[in-house]
């Protein structure tokens, strides 16, 4: 199916979309209430961030000593708490994390050496890392931290290491920001990097974890004053989410890791695929059916801790997470428009499977980063693609202060269409009522499946608020074809009183010229952020911003077009 240029879509006002009534739609029917199959209570704030601890004062600092604050990052994150009237958590942590030493007599903030993948062999910090990373000036008001200790090491100065950085974490970061702490990352990889004997089990963790646990509330805890009736602790951090089911939720548990009574939450990483050659950016990452059977992997922890009294009351996280465990520039699937699209997927999904919240992991060097915040050798700090599918994601969960939940909604292709598309622009600028006709040759036809084809329902105090539609077919401004896409028929739900044809609802597009591949020029709704504004939103005029769409006059459905490689946020209004 041919589509209009961007060129002269810009130009177009109202438009009517008469379409060939054998062209395929996708049908979908939102309940008006959530279903059974809709989550509990979603946190405003699900979309979090975890960042490598080596990283950490790139992120909130500039200058060669981390003399102020990171504008272009407070900026970014000031964003995020916009869509949600909550700032994400932060959660301070990674391998570099189990890898540091606090020193009191250190010169520099951070000294570091080079390790693989981008992640150091060790660090080493000193107080006033702490104070200038963890300054207010830094955030946006209202964030939250968990921080990770170091539980790798086993030496006799390694229980003193780590109640020093709690000790000045807690200085830093005060009671009232402090989420949790951490102890020890991704243990169940210890034996591969050559830290414990082969023997290691979950059992030698559980044990060394409670150790460490009591020496942290003791040496710093207590001594800083904190309520020790409110839980402190997030645990577990393993690395492989369903791959190695030795290392579980419900092993830990087992191996009695809560005996101290101090967990509030647990963490599992999870990292979908590496670098291995069958990886791409289609069939693995834009991908319904992939992130579906991926994640369903934490069920089973999730029911776990709903099993029993004494596991009820702790939440379930995925407390480091992206698309990808290398940390490389794989541009091919990384930082592009398609992982944008995963971004959202991937975060509205976990999000109905109830898991608690998820933190996006970040480090300037990444390739799966939503933004570099400082220049490098190679390049000048930006926003990179993933950031749109932060700011989607937080967007569609929204700022509602009572309860959000979240279902996935079933699709269902008909052949027919009988009903055009009715698109009125809020830009009055834009031109007059238009009637175009489509071409439909030489155009392969979209999938339509649930693996290609993605739709979520978003409620607010159990009524039908907004819907997310994301269309994962593949197109690239290199493809030789106008980019196609899915006509979507919806069929709204009608309040008491109200007509078929009262009301329009509004749409935002997250798209990018290019297509999937695209590591640049993206937009959603119009707007743009760059570095060059110090993260703040720019708007695109050549690019439609927010449409309005009227309901049909005959059954208040609304029809709505989707492009391939674009992602479309219907808020239904009052």
């Amino acid at each position: 199916m041919k589509q209009l240029s961007p060129c002269i879509t810009c130009l177009l006002g109202t438009l009517s979309y008469f379409l060939p009534r054998t062209t395929a739609q996708v049908l979908i029917t939102p309940p008006t209430n959530p279903s059974e199959y809709a989550s509990k209570p979603v946190a405003n704030n699900f979309v979090s961030l975890s960042i490598a601890i080596h990283f950490f004062q790139d992120y909130t600092r500039t200058g060669s000593g981390g003399e102020l604050p990171n504008i272009f990052s407070r900026n970014l994150l000031s964003s995020l708490k916009e869509s949600t009237s909550f700032a994400p958590e932060i959660r301070i942590g990674g391998t570099s994390a189990d890898r540091t030493t606090y020193v009191p007599s250190q010169n520099t903030t951070i000294s570091q050496v080079s390790g693989a993948n981008g992640i150091p062999l060790n660090v080493t910090l000193n107080q006033r890392w702490f104070q200038q990373c963890f300054d207010e000036a830094n955030f946006p008001s209202g964030i939250k931290f968990i921080f990770d200790l170091p539980l790798m090491r086993n030496d006799s100065l390694a229980i003193n290491n780590t109640i020093q950085g709690a000790q000045w974490a807690l200085e830093a970061i005060g009671g009232d920001r402090l989420e949790a702490f951490e102890i020890g990352n991704e243990e169940d990889l210890y034996v591969g990097q050559g830290v414990v004997p082969a023997t290691w089990t979950v059992v030698d963790y559980a044990a060394r974890w409670k150790t460490f646990n009591s020496a942290v509330v003791q040496g710093a805890l207590i001594p800083f004053g904190l309520d020790l009736t409110k839980k402190w602790f997030q645990g577990l951090a393993f690395s492989g989410l369903g791959a190695n089911l030795a290392w579980t939720t419900e092993t830990a548990f087992n191996a009695n890791v809560n005996d101290n009574h101090t967990l509030k939450s647990v963490s599992l990483h999870n990292y979908p695929a590496g670098s291995a050659p069958w990886v791409n950016l289609g069939n693995t990452f834009m991908n319904h059916t992939a992130i579906v059977a991926n994640l369903s992997q934490v069920k089973d922890d999730i029911a776990f801790l709903g099993s029993s009294p004494s596991t009820e009351n702790i939440v379930f996280n995925l407390g480091e997470t992206n698309i990808d465990f290398t940390n490389l520039n794989m541009d091919q699937f990384e930082g592009v428009l398609g992982s944008a699209l995963w971004t959202i997927d991937y975060i509205l999904y976990g999000a109905s499977l109830n898991i608690n919240r998820i933190y996006l992991h970040q480090g300037t060097t990444f390739g799966y980063a939503a933004w570099q915040p400082v220049a490098t050798d190679n390049s000048q700090p930006k926003v990179r693609s993933p950031w749109y599918g932060l700011k989607f994601a937080a967007e569609a969960i929204g700022s509602h202060q009572g309860p959000i939940q979240i279902a996935p909604l079933d699709i269902v292709v008909s052949n027919n269409i009988s009903a055009p598309l009715w698109n009125t622009t809020s830009d009055p600028n834009q031109g007059a009522n238009t009637t175009v006709s489509m071409n439909t040759q030489d155009v392969p036809a979209q999938i339509l499946t649930s693996e290609k084809i993605s739709a979520y329902a978003v409620y607010e105090s159990s009524l039908l608020a907004r819907i997310v539609l994301i269309n994962f077919n593949e197109w690239n401004g290199t493809t030789p074809y106008p980019r196609p896409s899915v006509v979507f028929r919806i069929n709204l739900p009608l309040k008491t009183g109200q007509s078929s044809s009262s009301h329009s609802v509004n749409t935002r597009t997250l798209t990018a010229p290019n297509g999937a591949s695209a590591d640049n020029d993206l937009t959603f709704g119009g707007i743009m952020w760059n570095y060059t504004t110090q993260g703040l939103p720019q708007r695109v005029e050549s690019v439609p911003g927010t449409v309005q769409v009227q309901r049909s006059p005959r059954d208040g459905s609304i029809t709505v077009r989707v492009g391939a490689s674009e992602a479309m946020l219907i808020n239904l209004g009052s």
